[in-house]
């Protein structure tokens, strides 16, 4: 099990957002425009994943109840 040492977490949480503060507003726009991408990129991956299990012969064979069925 890990063990999370809470003040160094806060230390580095705060020195971060120091480092933001200071950063100008186009590396910002830069950076919530990475954080879009990537977000996009998990969200169509999650979906894919969901595709696959939805139409998992697997699923179908361990019995799973279908909403749909009743």
């Amino acid at each position: 099990m890990m063990k999370y040492d809470l003040s160094s977490i806060l230390v580095s949480k705060k020195a971060f957002r120091k480092k933001l503060a200071q950063m100008p507003i186009g590396k910002k726009l830069l950076l919530i425009e990475q954080m879009r991408e990537r977000d996009l990129t998990i969200a169509k991956s999650r979906k894919g994943l969901a595709e696959k299990l939805k139409n998992s012969p697997e699923k179908e064979a361990k019995g799973s109840f279908n909403i749909e069925q009743g």
